[in-house]
């Protein structure tokens, strides 16, 4: 664990230095997008994304296993799934196209957004049906 803080507190200062490194407020705009200590600032914080990514992946496996929750996980995975597949089902295939004729999204595209919009709805409905179920089973029980 040393070697984390060791590595967390190396990102924290090339962080801090590219901070005062960053073009200031009066840079126009296309300038500053291009400027190189701005580009370095996206890969800094792409990287330490990266890293508590795969960190948070790692520490979750492995807290499965010891806790012997395989069969829940299991389950999860297999609703998220069949909620991704009703989704996608659900949603329409169809060309999206401007009002001068141009088109904004293909067929495919189109299904896919549509299905990621489903899913989220469904999803979402699910959470809000847990939130309002545990707190209904709150309230009956005392």
């Amino acid at each position: 664990m040393k070697i984390f803080k060791i590595l967390l507190i190396i990102a924290g200062i090339i962080g801090v230095i590219l901070w005062f490194l960053l073009p200031g407020s009066d840079v126009p705009v296309d300038v500053a997008a291009t400027n190189t200590n701005v580009n370095l600032m996206f890969v800094v914080s792409y990287v330490l994304l990266a890293i508590a990514v795969i960190l948070t992946v790692i520490f979750s496996i492995k807290s499965l296993f010891s806790h012997h929750k395989l069969k829940e996980m299991v389950i999860s995975l297999v609703v998220f799934a069949l909620v991704l597949i009703v989704s996608y089902a659900l949603s329409s295939g169809s060309e999206v196209r401007a009002s001068d004729g141009s088109l904004l999204a293909s067929a495919s595209t189109s299904k896919l957004v549509g299905g990621g919009l489903i899913a989220f709805y469904i999803l979402a409905a699910l959470a809000v049906a847990a939130m309002l179920f545990s707190s209904a089973k709150k309230l009956l029980i005392k």
